[in-house]
């Protein structure tokens, strides 16, 4: 039996895929370990904020070097326009 495909991405595809993987491969470790769950919950919970932080600081950079290049084609342009009149 097929399973029909979702309509994501392969990149996204990837991405989730990847994602799954190493969830299960720390919760496998743990197991073997005999970690406990509350320190398992501490260390994904960190990891997730350290993603949530640098995606958010990423998406900043965008936004900063976004808005300064629009900003530069503005002030070139008007000077553009002040030098043929």
């Amino acid at each position: 039996m097929k399973l029909p495909r979702l309509k994501i991405a392969k990149n996204t595809r990837a991405t989730i895929s990847g994602i799954m993987i190493a969830i299960a491969s720390l919760y496998a470790l743990a197991m073997a370990y005999d970690e406990a769950r509350d320190n398992l919950l501490r260390f994904f919970v960190g990891a997730v904020l350290l993603v949530a932080i640098v995606m958010g600081g990423a998406i900043a950079l965008v936004v900063l070097i976004r808005l300064g290049r629009k900003l530069l084609e503005k002030i070139t342009r008007s000077s553009n326009d002040s030098d043929r009149q």
